[in-house]
């Protein structure tokens, strides 16, 4: 859900600011040991007590236990997660330093933003768990509860949220009070982000190269356009519905394993005989979709899990690596509203019904710019600020990483 993300997301800033616990030493005071500076920022002292009380509260996000932790032959795994979550604190003590330097602190209204985002976040969780239940109740018939006559309980969602919240910020260790601050804090690191990388440009002539790499790259390789950042062209597409009447999955993977081993022969005649097996079935569902039967009919009669994707059907390019080749090499060649003849394919036969062609289509730099200069620009903005803040970071904090 994707407000459960955002309280993850939230609960990962907050766990990779502190960590960490002692490796072992022997005779430690442990007041003494706590109140050690570990590191410092600008002079603002951090004391292992902070590493280690995250550590203590944010253990299990890191997949630890206290026997974990205290194991000594985890001695220097443990060591690395309190090095990373102590450089997460000095980081943040460090922007919480800048922003104020720069006149960005936390005020009112700040916390008022704040406090609505925590306030939206319970909304979109809110509905998202309504959402799943009303999803949930149309895949279930409850004929009890309609022969009783009962009606459904009413869920009180908006509570639902809300104790689901206070129960991330408790395992968390935080009130929602606690919580807002931080998220205040946050933002005025974002408004110092903003502030640092306002001035960043496009030049025109990196749009182009941009522009002309990509495109190339993509009809290069069609499979990963979907990865791209920006989409430049659209390979030829199909949309098809089909109805699969499969050999016993069991038998693919021994032809697979054949075919693995180069014992062609052998693979070719299991497979041949696999599907002889099932020819009379699928020539007899065959000749049913050719008399005009209903497609979608025939489907849920046998693929009644597909039935619903291919309400639809799929839409594909010529390089769908989850589709076998015979079955797009005919799904290509078909013409709209047509069936194919049965498709022998390893999996067994496939009858295909094309849907719809789509041809290819090359975006010009034009209809692409914005979102191509939205790209480079976000790229230049990050790389400016990793460098001013590593530039920061050299000058202001000093680490102690011994004393962890």
């Amino acid at each position: 859900m994707r407000q459960v993300k955002s309280i993850s997301i939230l609960l990962a800033i907050i766990l990779l600011l502190g960590i960490v616990a002692g490796c072992g030493l022997v005779q430690v005071n442990p007041e003494k040991d706590r109140a050690q500076v570990v590191a410092e920022v600008n002079g603002e002292k951090i004391l292992k007590g902070e590493v280690l009380d995250r550590l203590d509260r944010d253990k299990a996000y890191y997949n630890l236990t206290d026997e974990d932790i205290n194991n000594k032959d985890n001695k220097e795994m443990v060591l690395e997660v309190k090095k990373t979550i102590l450089d997460q604190i000095a980081t943040e003590k460090l922007l919480l330093q800048k922003a104020s330097e720069a006149g960005i602190e936390v005020n009112d209204q700040i916390r008022e933003e704040a406090r609505k985002e925590l306030e939206d976040i319970k909304k979109d969780l809110e509905d998202q768990i309504r959402r799943f239940d009303e999803e949930e109740a149309e895949d279930e018939e409850d004929e009890e509860d309609e022969e009783d006559g009962k009606e459904p309980e009413e869920k009180n969602y908006e509570q639902e949220a809300h104790e689901y919240i206070n129960e991330q910020l408790a395992a968390m260790g935080m009130t929602e009070g606690e919580y807002i601050e931080f998220l205040a804090q946050q933002k005025c690191i974002e408004k110092l982000y903003e502030r640092t990388v306002e001035d960043v440009q496009v030049p025109q002539e990196e749009v182009d190269q941009f522009y002309n790499e990509e495109l190339t790259m993509q009809k290069e390789n069609i499979a990963l356009i979907g990865t791209r950042p920006v989409t430049l062209y659209e390979p030829p597409k199909v949309r098809v519905k089909h109805i699969a009447v499969e050999i016993p999955s069991q038998k693919t993977s021994e032809y697979q394993d054949l075919m693995k081993e180069e014992k062609e022969d052998e693979a070719k005649e299991l497979l041949d005989k696999e599907l002889e097996a099932i020819k009379d079935h699928a020539t007899e569902i065959l000749n049913k979709a050719k008399a005009g039967e209903e497609f979608e009919k025939l489907v849920e009669e046998v693929n009644p899990d597909l039935a619903e994707v291919m309400e639809e059907g799929i839409t594909t390019h010529k390089e769908n690596y989850y589709l076998p080749d015979e079955y797009l090499e005919v799904a290509f060649q078909l013409k709209e509203g047509e069936i194919s003849d049965l498709v022998s394919t390893p999996y067994g036969y496939y009858i295909i019904k094309l849907e719809e062609k789509y041809p290819e289509k090359t975006y010009t730099l034009e209809e692409k710019k914005e979102d191509i200069e939205e790209q480079l620009k976000s790229e230049k903005r990050q790389e400016k600020w990793e460098e001013i803040l590593s530039e920061w970071k050299d000058k202001s904090v000093k680490v102690y990483e011994k004393r962890l």
